[in-house]
């Protein structure tokens, strides 16, 4: 996925500008089960982080639990959920072919907000990312689960019942190391 983005953006010159965070504001995303789950441990377990902000947060809230207020950057944007990572940076298909229009939010930066045709698209020989395929292919990953939450009432579930794998862990004495790379090693 990051190769096709990348590849896409250079080509057209499409990027995003740092901390803006407009997608993130008056949005908070579904995420799928497998999403909810990285996301979970990435904050838990890699970043160590409290996430008890998150309880309830949908309630009072209408922006992205993940949106850092202060420093308008993602509290978990290396593993950030598809929806996040296609916002701006993938071509629809339409009946009329590929159909690329840029972030509407981002009205200050003409960049941003162009059109690229099915023509171009096509002439340009790389591989166009296309936001259909890649929410196909996590369907794909867990057909078995197919229903999406909402970030923050995914992520404080998914946290709790990796808490209580660590608790159990624990108590049978197996090492709570649960960096990636220790993660790795006991697979």
């Amino acid at each position: 996925i990051e190769h096709d983005f990348s590849e896409f953006e250079s080509t057209f010159g499409i990027a995003c500008p740092s901390r803006c965070g407009r997608c993130c504001e008056g949005f908070i995303p579904d995420v799928t089960y497998l999403e909810a789950l990285l996301i979970a441990f990435y904050l838990t377990s890699v970043k160590k982080e409290d996430i008890s902000y998150l309880d309830g947060w949908s309630i009072s809230h209408d922006s992205c639990p993940l949106l850092d207020g202060s420093t308008k950057r993602c509290r978990a944007y290396a593993v950030r959920p598809i929806i996040c990572r296609v916002f701006c940076s993938a071509a629809s298909q339409t009946k009329n072919g590929l159909s690329f229009r840029g972030c509407h939010l981002s009205t200050d930066m003409p960049h941003m907000v162009r059109e690229i045709s099915d023509k171009e698209l096509k002439a340009s020989h790389i591989r166009i990312p296309v936001m259909s395929e890649y929410g196909e292919k996590i369907r794909q990953l867990q057909e078995w689960n197919t229903e999406t939450k909402l970030l923050d009432e995914a992520v404080i579930d998914l946290s709790a019942k990796l808490e209580l794998l660590r608790r159990i862990l624990a108590e049978s004495g197996v090492d709570n190391d649960f960096t990636p790379q220790a993660s790795c090693s006991v697979l």
